[in-house]
């Protein structure tokens, strides 16, 4: 390694502080699923925002009583909070599924 810095065995996007998920050498197929996986995490995402905030604004004009409406909406809220973590996880499990194998 050089007093710079530069390593001449890495290339000059590899260099930046990027982050840790990001590989700066993909194949075009890698690149696609990542892409795709991306797309799938914010879509669906996106998708059970929306639904679950409609059903959460349903429950809210439905309920009369004020403590029943809080108690309601924090357990809706804690329930979004871990249905989309299983999302997320299920979305990386899916993409480490249909991940290509290097051979060595």
């Amino acid at each position: 390694m050089e007093r710079d810095g530069r390593d001449p065995a890495r290339s000059s996007y590899e260099r930046f502080a990027i982050p840790y998920s990001f590989k700066p050498r993909l194949s075009f197929a890698e690149a696609v699923i990542a892409a795709g996986g991306a797309l799938l995490r914010i879509c669906l995402g996106s998708l059970l925002f929306a639904v679950w905030g409609t059903y959460s604004f349903l429950a809210w004009s439905s309920i009369r009583n004020v403590f029943w409406r809080v108690t309601v909406l924090l357990a809706m809220v804690l329930l979004f909070a871990a249905s989309l973590a299983v999302l997320m996880l299920a979305i990386s499990a899916l993409v480490r599924m249909v991940w290509p194998q290097r051979r060595q």
